[in-house]
């Protein structure tokens, strides 16, 4: 079943306007002969029209309501139209069409859920020439009386075309393709741009779920979205950065380099992918770790600990490349970091941050393949009101959950001193514009210990989560941050707090499990990669 059948099943197609139920092709064809042509709507039903009838009619232009698509073209967010001559169509908004005459143009909305907000949207611009692609679609079929179309499972199409690359397409020595949790962010970051400032020669293409986001110049940008076009970078790139597992369409080639940075830092608290116990419970979730170690050919690493701990993790037994943690390079530029996020968020520099970063926890319901935000038990007022008693001077709190939860706290009524960061797509220039930081148990506490950044832990459900969530790698009462499983717990914590008893609890720890962060990490990457090219 297809987009138009489903919409059919729905009778999305039935409409109360004569002339819009007896649209069909023929005359939409005949009409496109002698105008412009402009695609109204760069979604699903723009995907339907050309993998179907794209050689039809040749395309003037593309119209849609959502911001981010406009300057780019259709084939770089359209799988469908990824190769096809007749797809290098720019996107516009709407006030695109006043530049032509009504009589010179004929629009089609392809759009199959919207499409009779768009045609109020043209009329009520005095643009009357335009035909529903769902409408004809369902009209041809209904004359044809043609069955529901059977189209191949998404994988299967996905699995084709990596193999149709791999035949058809050379590997580019220079292409380095890049794909993070978040778009633009975490280790590949910094090690893309310790890249730039090395090297010109290089085409560094990074997987983003918005071609809005911002990169630096010298980065290409691929929506990923458009499987089509993310395969043939991904198929085509020398060398791989990802912290996410290889899609399991993906092919790798003997020739292409793939490097993990895994998404934490030179220490993580908590078990992960092979060395968990859970993780026996979901199959899926094993088998696809198992087909990663055998694609791995390095794992970036920060310390002897986290060598160690990415051998059983992963049960890797290659070479690991303990460079350091590329994306904690960010903490060591401080007044850098506070500049942007006091001006980003709109915050009097006078004040001062605390950053509360805390992790998800597992959907018990669903599986472990699921994550979930608790409810925020953190006492914002009595907070505050004990950091300006005894940490002095103004106080604003920041919210940052989880990127698997972060629209959890979107909604959620709070004052006006907290502020929800989640959305900001650099953690680590958070933590180090931040004074203090409370966590539970997300790994963003070592990268705040790095730099010595006050650190408390907050966790009211803490024998819950040993048992029930993650084994942890380290006890945690081990740890050199004071914990609390109340609000009266942390007040009392940070009444007492002991700046230089804590740093040296904090040097020792990191002695112990070797973590010497030097923020050149990330340079040491980029050296070892263009070695690397310099040798093919």
């Amino acid at each position: 079943m297809d987009s138009i059948d489903r919409a059919i099943e729905k009778r999305q197609h039935i409409s109360a306007r004569n002339d819009w139920n007896e649209q069909t092709w023929k005359a939409f064809e005949k009409e496109a002969e002698k105008k412009k042509v402009f695609l109204f709507g760069v979604g699903a039903g723009a995907g339907y029209y050309f993998d179907r009838y794209q050689k039809e009619v040749k395309l003037d232009g593309a119209i849609d309501n959502d911001g981010w698509k406009y300057g780019f073209y259709v084939d770089e967010i359209i799988p469908e139209a990824f190769g096809i001559k007749n797809s290098k169509v720019k996107i516009s908004d709407i006030c695109f069409l006043n530049e032509f005459n009504s009589d010179e143009i004929v629009v089609l909305i392809t759009s199959i859920n919207f499409y009779e907000q768009i045609a109020e949207q043209l009329e009520h611009m005095g643009r009357y020439s335009y035909y529903m692609l769902l409408m004809m679609e369902a009209n041809r079929r209904e004359q044809l009386s043609e069955k529901k179309v059977s189209k191949k499972e998404s994988v299967v199409l996905k699995e084709e075309f990596a193999e149709k690359c791999c035949k058809e397409e050379k590997i580019e020595d220079k292409k380095i393709f890049f794909r993070a949790f978040a778009d633009y962010a975490d280790h590949g970051k910094y090690i893309t741009e310790a890249l730039l400032t090395m090297r010109e020669d290089l085409d560094i293409v990074w997987s983003v779920s918005s071609l809005g986001t911002e990169v630096p110049q010298g980065v290409r940008k691929v929506y990923e979205g458009n499987w089509k076009k993310l395969i043939y970078e991904m198929e085509t790139a020398r060398i791989w950065v990802l912290d996410l597992e290889v899609p399991k369409y993906i092919i790798k080639r003997q020739e292409q380099l793939y490097l993990q940075t895994k998404h934490w830092a030179s220490i993580t608290l908590k078990k992960f992918y092979l060395d968990l116990p859970a993780f026996q419970d979901e199959p899926e979730l094993i088998s696809m770790w198992t087909r990663e170690k055998q694609l791995i050919d390095h794992i970036i690493t920060g310390s002897n600990f986290d060598t160690e701990s990415c051998r059983r993790g992963f049960e890797f037994e290659g070479e690991v490349l303990q460079y350091g943690s590329p994306r904690s390079d960010a903490l060591f530029h401080e007044e850098e970091n506070k500049k942007k996020v006091y001006e980003y968020y709109k915050i009097d520099r006078k004040s001062h941050l605390l950053l509360y970063a805390p992790t998800y926890r597992f959907d018990k319901k669903r599986g472990k393949k699921y994550a979930i935000q608790l409810s925020i038990e953190l006492d914002f007022a009595m907070l505050k009101k004990t950091l300006e008693k005894y940490l002095d001077g103004r106080w604003y709190i920041l919210v940052r959950l989880h990127p698997a939860v972060a629209r959890a706290f979107e909604k959620t009524e709070k004052p006006d001193f907290v502020i929800d960061v989640s959305a900001y797509l650099d953690s680590q220039e958070l933590v180090s514009a931040s004074d203090v930081i409370i966590s539970d148990f997300s790994s963003i506490m070592f990268e705040a210990a790095f730099i010595k950044k006050p650190v408390f832990l907050f966790a009211t459900d803490l024998q819950d989560y040993i048992v029930n969530e993650y084994e942890l790698l380290i006890p945690y009462h081990e740890l050199p941050f004071p914990i609390a499983e109340s609000n009266d717990e942390l007040v009392r914590n940070i009444k007492i707090f002991d700046e230089e008893k804590y740093r040296q609890g904090v040097d020792g720890f990191l002695k112990t499990y070797g973590v010497h962060e030097d923020g050149h990490a990330s340079e040491r990457v980029a050296k070892f990669i263009s070695n690397y090219m310099d040798s093919l």
